[in-house]
């Protein structure tokens, strides 16, 4: 099997690289941050950029820098979500690729305090989601000519990681920093917060490389076993660093939860999954080991 992943530079395209060459998967990577891939500044694959005849399987997970900058940014959003995934898919059709893989996000579905299913209602009231859902929908149509796998990822964290849930609780853990807590409409006495699905990196890798190899259904909800609340992460983020959380609470409720359904991907994959508490402590011992090599 020879794979082609394009966003190879992102968190989860360097480490599914990884987890490629570990599995003695043959893997070539293009990425817009070593100028292979899309173009920074349109959004775009370039007229040159091919797939290589001979490639079995397309992993597209590039995703637009910009998303945050809507609506003034809104075609470069559209550009990577969408034309540049449709773009993809066209030129893998034409070499006779079997399988394409399109890395899209678990902030699809329509705000609910319920498990989400991949039959959930969808939002359509954002930018970066309605891309998403443009890309997974246009590419539906390559379906009789190879297959197509829509994958969507719920809270993937791990080593590594920077500016996201995870990281930012660590650090405010570590620094005593307020962790505001939103409780649920109709639960006042609600203090635990968002709860959300959480995946490790290395677990939702080893998912995809299970999806190369075998193929899957065609949309899947990428999640851990495990939904937790903010205070629960941070309580766990807490008793590895041997501090106690600070949290506030938040006058304004919040109008959702992201809990994925993943009695679909159980079945599907039988997946292993690592425990938060865990994935926590590696986090922080590989945070250690830099800090330490940093200091030498």
């Amino acid at each position: 099997m020879t794979v082609l992943v394009i966003g190879s530079g992102g968190y989860m395209g360097r480490h599914l690289m990884v987890g490629l060459s570990h599995s003695g998967v043959g893997a070539r990577g293009t990425s817009s941050s070593d100028g292979t891939g899309i173009d920074p500044e349109s959004g775009l694959l370039p007229e040159t950029f091919t797939v290589p005849p001979g490639t079995s399987a397309v992993v597209y997970m590039a995703q637009s820098p910009r998303y945050r900058e809507v609506p003034e940014q809104a075609a470069h959003v559209l550009a990577v979500n969408t034309l540049s995934a449709v773009r993809a898919a066209t030129l893998a059709r034409a070499v006779g690729v079997q399988r394409f893989i399109y890395v899209s996000t678990g902030t699809v579905y329509a705000p609910s305090f319920a498990p989400l299913s991949e039959d959930s209602p969808v939002r359509r009231d954002s930018w970066y989601v309605l891309s998403k859902l443009h890309g997974e929908e246009a590419l539906a149509l390559f379906r009789p000519d190879m297959e197509v796998i829509v994958v969507r990822p719920f809270g993937i964290y791990g080593p590594q990681q920077s500016g996201r849930l995870v990281p930012n609780l660590i650090q405010s853990v570590k620094t005593g920093r307020p962790i505001t807590l939103q409780a649920r409409p109709d639960l006042a006495e609600d203090k635990e917060g968002l709860r959300i699905s959480l995946c490790y990196v290395d677990d939702a890798i080893e998912i995809l490389i299970g999806l190369l190899r075998k193929g899957g259904p065609a949309c899947l909800n990428l999640a851990g076993a495990e939904s937790l609340s903010i205070r629960a992460m941070a309580e766990a983020i807490g008793s590895r660093l041997g501090r106690e959380p600070v949290f506030e609470l938040s006058r304004s409720p919040r109008d959702s939860d992201l809990i994925a359904d993943t009695r679909n991907l159980v079945r599907t994959m039988s997946p292993r999954f690592t425990s938060f508490s865990d994935g926590v402590g590696q986090m922080l011992r590989e945070g250690a080991n830099a800090a330490c090599t940093e200091i030498r």
